[in-house]
């Protein structure tokens, strides 16, 4: 069959498709199952993954919308100080530091689960299996980063939010 925006994946063994509205990519396997990527809200992952189930209909294959849910969502902070994250992965055991691997402190939470990345400027990145994760962690971690808060400098202001390479 023949589809728009489609690329096969050898080496991975999977079908990449990409949909314009919403944003979104989603990976097809050969087992049926289909992860979806790219939405900036839940309700847009769901919208998104329903169209590609009925562009996958349409181009005549026999599969419905089932078993649907979120696992993983993206959010970032900045917050309105710097981080003296050397002292701050000391001061705290969930954090790993390795400046020689990644500019960042990764810190894992297990209550609400959540991974931040913490970065000096006072960027967070946070990944967790929902939206209220998410939240929780950001109150979670807000008052143990605010201890080791420094004033930004001009170079943390121009700084961007530290995007996570997909995988």
């Amino acid at each position: 069959q023949q589809g728009h925006n489609v690329e096969y994946r050898r080496e991975n063994g999977m079908v990449t498709m990409k949909l314009r509205q919403p944003y979104t990519t989603a990976n097809m396997w050969n087992s049926g199952k289909i992860t979806c990527t790219g939405a900036t809200s839940e309700d847009q992952a769901r919208i998104a993954a329903r169209r590609f189930a009925r562009v996958l209909q349409k181009l005549g294959y026999n599969c419905r919308f089932t078993n649907y849910r979120v696992v993983n969502v993206l959010g970032t902070v900045t917050l309105p100080f710097a981080i003296k994250i050397t002292q701050f992965s000391q001061a705290h055991r969930n954090a790993s530091y390795e400046p020689e691997l990644h500019p960042g402190v990764t810190y894992k939470c297990t209550n609400p689960k959540a991974t931040l990345k913490i970065f000096s400027t006072g960027s967070m990145t946070i990944t967790a299996p929902s939206v209220e994760n998410v939240q929780r962690a950001v109150e979670h971690i807000y008052p143990l980063v605010e201890e080791f808060q420094k004033a930004k400098t001009k170079q943390d202001k121009l700084e961007p939010i530290p995007k996570i390479p997909e995988k």
